[in-house]
């Protein structure tokens, strides 16, 4: 299948200050090398935390890739209650702080702040990553944060408004009844939301009998499952794209093209490694953030278990992509027959048409599913159990699954969904 080149290598290739035919990944190595050795400068000077990690490490001594891959690692934990050990300017500098949760399950929070000139870069390639997806006259719908400067709906507005775009920002999806509403009044030519709450009001619509088409849905802030996408696409005849990003980097990190080989990467600000690959490649996605002005990310381990691919993209970009995304090393669990993630146990769960939305819990050899439907729909929980068991490796595990009534979501949920432990 062929594909329009990305967009995204227009980016990068006006940052190499090269033509787009030119790219390589080798030119965009030595590009990033270049500027991790100023970042590290930088950083050695003006954080007390790197300069007590790096203290063994010269900048100038990294002549190659796999020299700074030497370098220790870092990871959400050296943020909690010490985030201003890593920050390289003044508080005056500080233009926006962002609090969000860590991974696991103590509550701690961390602190992420950004400098104005953060924010720019951040906003300079939000173009680019969404020029597939949509064009100058469009209209967009965002169903996630909004209500604030700096969120992400108030990003997305900045960032395309200047390009022609009409941006509508919905906030947080609590009321599928209000959602299906605006998207029958604003009538959306893309959609920006959260992967599950997607799932569950195209089921809605459906419902109601709401005949609904729009070009583009992207979807971010968790795993997006590939029965996901093939609901939006067959119920509303789109094309779907997946983004990968966090608060870390300030909002925008990789997308998908049309070919959809793969997420494209914001290399010219970025680095992505993948930490201790296994057998098949997968491994822990770390990045390092080197032009960020105020806290600069060396190696900062996700939590994510992800794979790179190297292979042409079919829309022709050579460079590297992150292949696919497992999700969270937290939200899997080691059973008998490999390592099950949140995302597997997705794919099976969306193909029934009929659940809008789940939650699970594991432990001691045992699978809880809590699934959710729209009043009068009934899923097929004995189908459910017999795919999980065949398709999903859990043959000789114990699976329970208990179903009640979506009315809508809490705004806890709008969040990446979380594999509950069973006591």
């Amino acid at each position: 299948m062929e594909a329009p080149r990305t967009p995204v290598d227009l980016w990068t290739a006006e940052k190499l200050v090269i033509d787009t035919e030119d790219l390589s990944q080798q030119l965009l190595e030595k590009y990033q090398l270049n500027e991790i050795k100023k970042m590290l400068h930088v950083v050695k000077n003006k954080s007390s935390f790197y300069k007590e990690l790096f203290c063994d490490y010269d900048p100038d001594s990294i002549e190659t890739m796999e020299d700074f891959r030497k370098l220790p690692t870092t990871c959400e934990k050296d943020l909690i209650d010490q985030e201003w050990r890593f920050q390289c300017v003044n508080a005056s500098e500080v233009q926006r702080i962002v609090t969000v949760s860590t991974t696991g399950t103590t509550g701690c929070r961390k602190r992420i702040s950004f400098t104005q000139n953060d924010l720019k870069k951040a906003m300079e390639f939000a173009p680019y990553g969404f020029a597939m997806m949509c064009n100058p006259g469009d209209k967009v719908l965002v169903m996630m944060s909004g209500g604030s400067a700096g969120s992400i709906g108030d990003n997305v507005r900045r960032s395309l408004e200047p390009f022609g775009m009409k941006v509508e920002v919905f906030g947080q999806l609590t009321d599928l009844e209000k959602a299906m509403q605006c998207m029958v009044s604003f009538r959306p030519d893309v959609i920006i939301g959260i992967p599950f709450q997607m799932a569950a009001l195209e089921r809605y619509m459906n419902k109601k009998k709401k005949q609904f088409s729009v070009k583009s849905v992207l979807m971010s802030a968790d795993d997006v499952p590939e029965a996901i996408c093939v609901r939006l696409k067959n119920s509303w005849k789109c094309n779907t794209f997946r983004h990968y990003g966090m608060t870390e980097l300030g909002m925008f990190g990789a997308v998908e093209c049309l070919g959809q080989d793969g997420y494209h990467l914001r290399a010219c600000d970025h680095l992505f490694e993948i930490l201790e690959p296994d057998e098949e490649g997968f491994g822990e996605i770390a990045l390092t953030t080197f032009h960020h002005e105020s806290m600069p990310l060396v190696r900062y381990r996700t939590g994510d278990i992800g794979r790179m691919k190297m292979e042409k993209c079919v829309c022709k970009s050579p460079l590297m992509r992150i292949e696919t995304i497992r999700g969270r090393r937290c939200n899997s669990v080691l059973f008998p027959n490999g390592r099950m993630f949140i995302r597997d146990i997705a794919e099976i769960v969306y193909a029934d048409s009929s659940i809008a939305d789940f939650e699970c819990a594991v432990g001691n050899g045992r699978l809880h599913l809590f699934i959710r439907t729209l009043e009068g729909d009934f899923a097929d929980t004995q189908g459910l159990r017999y795919r999980l068991k065949e398709n999903a490796g859990l043959e000789g595990i114990d699976i329970s699954i208990e179903s009640n009534i979506l009315h809508g979501f809490e705004e806890a949920q709008n969040t990446k969904k979380r594999m509950e432990l069973l006591v």
